[in-house]
C-alpha cells in the first residue's frame, strides 16, 4: 500500500504502507501515484481534509466531481491504463468508527456553503484528492478515500483513523482482489 497524508496528520502506517506527505503542488502529488503504479502498486491510501455538516471522518464509496479539470484531461498515459477507464468499482470502502459515503470535489472546501453539500447529496466536500484517486484507477489500482471532514462551524481535531483504515482496506483488498498473495 502508499499512502498521501496530509502534512498535519500524526499516524503510523510502519509496516503497512509506504507514507508520502502531500505537497502544495498538485502535480508532485499526481506523479507520485504514477510513479508507484508504475512500480506495481495496487492499493492507495490518500487521506484529505474537507468540510461536512458535522466533524467526523469519511471513507469514499464513490465521488462527484463537476468542478475543475480531471488530471485524466490530455494526452493518454498508455502506459497507466486506457484512454477512457471505468472508475466504477476503484473505491474500497472499509466498514469502522467512520463514515461512509460520496465525497464531492469543489474548487476549495474552505469556501463551500452548506447548500452547495446539499445541492450534491453528498456527505462531504474536499478539495484534493479526488485527481489522486482518479489517477490510481485509471491504472487499475484500489483506493481508499479518507478524508478528514470539519464542520461548518468548527474544525476537526480528532486524530485520524489512519492505521485502523489502512488495515482494514488491506484485509479487504487481500480477501476480494488477491489469492495467495496474487493479484486476481
Amino acid at each position: 500500500m502508499f499512502a498521501i497524508i496530509p502534512q498535519s496528520w500524526k499516524c503510523d502506517l510502519k509496516g503497512l504502507a509506504q507514507v508520502f506527505r502531500r505537497s502544495d503542488d498538485p502535480l508532485e502529488n499526481h506523479d507520485m501515484i504514477r510513479s508507484n503504479l508504475m512500480d506495481g502498486e495496487h492499493l492507495f491510501l490518500i487521506g484529505t481534509e474537507g468540510v461536512s455538516d458535522i466533524n467526523r471522518y469519511i471513507v469514499a464509496t464513490d465521488h462527484i466531481a463537476l468542478f475543475g479539470s480531471s488530471p485524466l484531461a490530455g494526452p493518454n498515459r498508455d502506459d497507466l491504463g486506457p484512454r477512457f477507464p471505468s472508475l466504477m468499482g476503484m473505491y474500497i470502502a472499509p466498514e469502522g468508527e467512520w463514515d461512509r459515503g460520496v465525497i464531492g470535489r469543489v474548487p476549495e472546501w474552505r469556501l463551500a456553503t452548506p447548500a452547495e453539500l446539499r445541492l450534491f447529496g453528498t456527505e462531504t466536500l474536499v478539495s484534493e484528492g479526488i485527481g489522486e484517486a482518479e489517477i490510481a484507477g485509471h491504472g487499475g489500482a484500489k483506493v481508499v478515500l479518507l478524508v478528514r471532514s470539519h464542520g461548518w462551524e468548527s474544525m476537526n481535531t480528532q486524530p485520524p483513523p489512519v492505521r485502523e483504515v489502512a488495515a482494514a482496506a488491506v484485509d479487504i483488498y487481500n480477501s476480494k482482489f488477491t489469492g495467495g498473495g496474487e493479484e486476481q
